[in-house]
């Protein structure tokens, strides 16, 4: 394909994305009670709890909870036991920002809001081809790879998400974008640059850390700089000054360090393991056992039929046929990071397994993995098909056509359908 066609397809492929974000950043309130921001289509619940905080914020300033944020504060709620607390579990700066936006445009509206996030996702689908160029190097592939990602429900159901999940995914890019350029050209800045990234990341939210860490020691290791080098120190330092800015904040509201460190090791028992400690979060969280560890696997692979436009069981099978040619598409490079962001999407699954087995959400984790190991698979596969399919036996013809009418299906009734009609253009 010429640059032409590639600049008209990134174009359309945005339009189309963005007129459907923006309707529903326009129309999809978080209050209301369609779930149309639920499930696969956003976090209603996080976003109504960051309007709290930004309300209380303008009424109150950020003193009297040393900048915390305040939940069902000035909200409409359902459940009448619920009073504003002050939520000191994860980082406060998603509800800062907001705040400051708020401040900017001098409203809370709840649209004016989401249309600054919006904006945040623009950025973060330009980083994205720019990590994408970066690992595949084949633009022809990489722009399969993020169509793929910008039309799929990873992108259109959380791109005007108020709260963290905008700023996690950002962030993640932002340090792998910065971490392959340092490892073509090794400069100083870059690392001082993957230092402030991890800093605000662990003020965005603690989530992030866990696949950043095994990003970082993954290249450490194929580098051969061992587990200590500059690549896995510095943004573990950054990683560090940014939990303890947030311990701190949390130290001053509470007034002692134990109280501090007493809530977040809460806060590592309910996302690790669904231990309820305090009784207060028991209502929004289950354990987790034996039996949901093992069927994690299968979990994840489901969750791609609703929140991407190939199901993961469509590619494997894409990949099957296609496995020789797949083989030798790309460089040594591609494959040391395809490995390496599969191992950090699932590790963090494992570490974060109660949170990833109840939050059907949390397969965003998966984004930018997904998309190095999908474009070049549905590449490959529809190349063959162009070419081939004549000439394939009955069997490996019959098994192609299920690829396809499986793909298709799926495509039409969880994006299409549910996503861009149902949950999006059509009145709750």
């Amino acid at each position: 394909m010429n640059n032409k066609l590639h600049f008209k397809i990134i174009v359309t492929t945005l339009l189309i994305a963005f007129s459907f974000i923006l309707f529903r950043a326009y129309t999809i309130s978080q209050f209301e009670t369609s779930k149309r921001r639920n499930f696969m289509r956003g976090d209603a619940y996080s976003d109504i709890n960051l309007y709290s905080a930004v309300q209380h914020f303008n009424d109150s300033g950020l003193a009297n909870t040393i900048g915390l944020p305040v939940h069902h504060y000035k909200v409409p709620v359902h459940d009448t036991t619920l009073h504003p607390v002050v939520y000191t579990h994860y980082p406060a700066l998603p509800d800062l920002l907001a705040y400051f936006y708020s401040k900017l445009l001098g409203t809370i509206n709840e649209f004016a809001l989401r249309f600054c996030m919006v904006l945040i996702s623009l950025f973060y689908a330009y980083v994205l081809w720019q990590v994408l160029m970066l690992i595949i190097k084949k633009e022809d592939v990489v722009l399969v790879s993020w169509v793929m990602l910008i039309l799929s429900n990873y992108f259109i159901g959380w791109s005007d998400s108020l709260h963290k999940h905008v700023y996690e995914e950002l962030g993640k890019a932002l340090f792998i974008w910065v971490l392959l350029m340092h490892l073509q050209k090794p400069k100083t800045w870059y690392l001082i640059a993957l230092f402030l990234i991890m800093c605000f990341v662990a003020n965005i939210s603690f989530e992030p850390l866990v696949y950043l860490a095994i990003v970082c020691v993954g290249i450490s290791l194929w580098q051969k700089k061992g587990l200590f080098s500059a690549i896995t120190l510095i943004p573990a330092m950054g990683a560090i000054v940014g939990v303890l800015l947030h311990f701190w904040q949390n130290i001053e509201y509470f007034g002692s360090w134990q109280l501090a460190l007493a809530d977040m090791t809460e806060t590592a028992k309910l996302r690790t393991a669904g231990i309820e400690v305090s009784g207060v979060a028991k209502k929004l969280e289950s354990p987790f056992g034996w039996f949901e560890f093992l069927t994690m696997p299968l979990v994840w692979l489901i969750r791609t039929e609703r929140f991407f436009m190939v199901p993961a069981f469509a590619l494997i099978a894409m990949w099957y046929l296609v496995r020789k040619e797949f083989k030798v598409l790309l460089d040594t490079a591609y494959y040391k990071w395809a490995k390496i962001l599969l191992a950090a999407s699932y590790i963090w699954c494992i570490v974060m397994a109660q949170h990833a087995y109840v939050h059907s959400f949390t397969m965003r984790q998966a984004g930018l993995c997904y998309a190095v190991l999908a474009g070049p698979i549905v590449f490959l596969f529809y190349n063959k098909i162009k070419s081939e399919f004549k000439s394939f036996n009955i069997g490996y013809k019959v098994f192609s056509i299920l690829i396809i009418t499986y793909t298709l299906v799926m495509f039409l009734t969880q994006e299409v359908w549910d996503m861009w009609i149902k949950n999006t253009l059509m009145s709750p």
